[in-house]
């Protein structure tokens, strides 16, 4: 039997059709998709190692300037007029996760106790590991003293010393090393972050021990007490004045975990929040408002999009990443000094992936055992 002219065409275009209505109605029904944040974690499928990933990698990326002597183009975030780099958001959303994903590790738990036994095997073993394996090992791989002389300098033993302490004045140098041509001599710039969130713990044990998380509305109004007397008195708290923006982003963390059931993630929130930081970009507010729009961007990502579940399987090299990004740039800077910002920073990324994953495997999984 003939087929009538031009009715392939017609299957075809119908066909077409039909997967285009598809599609737009599957993207459709995405954007205007919404769900609570209670909804998200019960659900226990998210995106937050792929967002700590990325962080990880950004704050490698905004370092570059500071560490490649041949990189000097300044950050895409600054050139866009963000008012802020790439490494500050990246810290920012490091916080904001840790502030929201801890508190509800002390709510779940109830106990000071369990919840400072888990801070501690999270963070200490791999820092400490870090730390040591910077003062001896990179340490005498890239000095410019002979070895025995390097081994039994003062300075070495300080750095393990006061660092381990977590103290907010760190060491940041070993004697004769990047101590010429080199941009910066800092062993590990990004260990700097480390106390402040130790004390962003502290904080927060010592208010969940006390009872107040046992009322949300109280919660709220004593977490927005101290934010205000922060931002008016930093003074009164004994924090390092560097570290007030990072507490900000912990408490918002927190402040979003205890409304867990009220807050609704959605596209339409994304975009109102971003153009308001849009349009704020240069009064006053901006810090906050912009603060506020990448929390919804980072839930956004967190529970709307779809999770990346393959990359759990390989643990989370995030800490790892952060913690061997630095030195592993030092160390690119010192080989490859002509190196440009492309790859520059995909040898370090490259570098600090294979730390992260080996420093999550071989150690810090371990020790989550132990919990």
């Amino acid at each position: 039997m003939d087929t009538p002219v031009g009715s392939g065409t017609d299957f075809m275009t119908k066909r077409r059709g039909r997967w285009m209505f598809r599609h737009f109605d599957r993207l459709w029904a995405f954007l205007r998709s919404s769900i609570t944040v209670e909804e998200g974690l019960a659900r226990r499928q998210d995106n937050f190692l792929v967002l700590r990933i990325a962080a990880a990698a950004a704050v490698i990326y905004g370092h570059a300037s500071a560490i490649a002597p041949s990189v000097g183009t300044r950050d895409i975030f600054v050139r866009l007029g963000w008012g802020i780099y790439s490494g500050d958001i990246a810290v920012n959303i490091f916080f904001l996760i840790s502030g929201f994903l801890v508190t509800g590790s002390y709510i779940r738990q109830r106990s000071f106790y369990k919840f400072a036994k888990a801070r501690i095997l999270r963070v200490y073993p791999a820092f400490v590991l870090n730390v040591v394996l910077l003062a001896t090992v990179y340490g005498l791989m890239f000095t410019s003293l002979p070895s025995a002389e390097y081994l039994h300098h003062g300075g070495v033993w300080n750095y393990i010393a006061t660092n381990l302490k977590m103290s907010s004045n760190m060491v940041w140098t070993l004697p004769g090393v990047f101590e010429d041509g080199a941009k910066t001599a800092a062993i590990n710039g990004a260990q700097w972050t480390l106390p402040a969130e130790v004390r962003m713990y502290v904080l927060l044990g010592i208010l969940g021990a006390i009872g107040l998380f046992a009322s949300v509305r109280v919660a709220t109004l004593v977490l927005a007490a101290l934010f205000l007397t922060g931002l008016v008195h930093p003074e009164l708290f004994p924090l390092n004045q560097t570290w007030l923006r990072l507490a900000g982003y912990f408490m918002l963390g927190v402040c979003i975990y205890l409304h867990r059931a009220s807050i609704r993630v959605s596209l339409e929130l994304v975009v109102a929040l971003v153009l308001a930081a849009v349009l704020v970009r240069h009064l006053p507010p901006y810090p906050m408002v912009f603060a506020l729009a990448l929390a919804g961007v980072v839930g956004f990502i967190a529970y709307l999009m779809p999770p990346w579940r393959w990359l759990e399987r390989f643990g989370d090299p995030s800490y790892g990443i952060y913690l061997w990004g630095w030195p592993c740039q030092q160390a690119v800077a010192h080989i490859f000094p002509g190196a440009g910002l492309t790859l520059h920073v995909g040898s370090s990324l490259a570098m600090a992936t294979v730390m992260g994953y080996g420093s999550w495997t071989l150690l810090e999984k371990q020790m989550l055992r132990l919990k």
